[in-house]
């Protein structure tokens, strides 16, 4: 097998495997809502989960690999919904550092996204690596139904690595798919914890702001235990669901 075609198969078998463990975590939502990643080698091209299949049982084959003007190649008959091209191929399109983009409903950081003005409150441990890169769409204006509004979304996004979209939801880009998937289960854990503390109607301690501005934009730590754990949610699934390899 040609390196190129190495890289695409374990593309395809880390995004497959990614979209299971969000469905382990209660985050799928229906049958929508889409990961990408860019191909290896084709930033031109994004492998993309199919519309109307459970994330839970997604498999490496039955990822999608798509052009950004929405053109489809090898997808034996599957479809990708509209929403997909409309939100993820701008943002692959602008913005190099978005390798993966991950969308979802997931409960806890949409509530905060529900919020009039509600914002992500700096105060717990595990996100420290994304508190300084994480931006707000103020603006809602209706489901993303032209590419139009994925432009607009990636300039709102910028270098950050989060975009809170009011009245919608998370998407998370990482510059893989274990930098993303790690980074959305963060911010899930993140948001849970903050409602769980204001929950009792206290202050929440913020982390000092000297201590944020120390952090450097790609933390190496975390980029070390993001390669350690896709390759451990991929391990794990192997054993556990191995047809997900189909």
């Amino acid at each position: 097998m040609k390196k190129d075609d190495q890289a695409l198969a374990q593309a395809r078998i880390e995004l497959a495997a990614a979209l299971r463990w969000a469905a382990r975590q209660g985050f799928q939502s229906g049958v929508c809502n889409h990961f990408s990643v860019a191909v290896p080698g084709r930033p031109d091209l994004m492998l993309i989960n199919p519309e109307g299949h459970f994330w839970a049982e997604a498999r490496a084959s039955d990822m999608v690999v798509a052009a950004h003007d929405g053109t489809l190649h090898d997808a034996d008959g599957r479809t990708v919904e509209t929403t997909a091209f409309c939100i993820h191929a701008p943002i692959h399109r602008l913005l190099p550092h978005a390798v993966a983009v991950l969308h979802t409903h997931m409960h806890h950081a949409t509530a905060i996204c529900m919020r009039k003005g509600g914002e992500v409150s700096p105060s717990y441990l595990s996100a420290m690596s994304f508190y300084q890169r994480i931006a707000y769409d103020r603006g809602f204006d209706g489901p993303a139904l032209t590419p139009a509004e994925g432009e607009r979304l990636a300039r709102l996004l910028g270098d950050d690595f989060i975009l809170m979209m009011e009245c919608h939801g998370p998407l998370v880009v990482g510059a893989s798919i274990g930098e993303a998937l790690l980074r959305l289960l963060y911010l899930e854990d993140t948001c849970r914890m903050q409602i769980l503390a204001e929950a009792g109607g206290h202050e929440l301690q913020r982390i000092p702001s000297q201590m944020m501005a120390s952090i450097p934009r790609d933390v190496p730590r975390f980029k070390a235990y993001a390669k350690g754990f896709i390759a451990a949610v991929v391990r794990t699934l192997s054993r556990e669901e191995p047809d997900f390899l189909g």
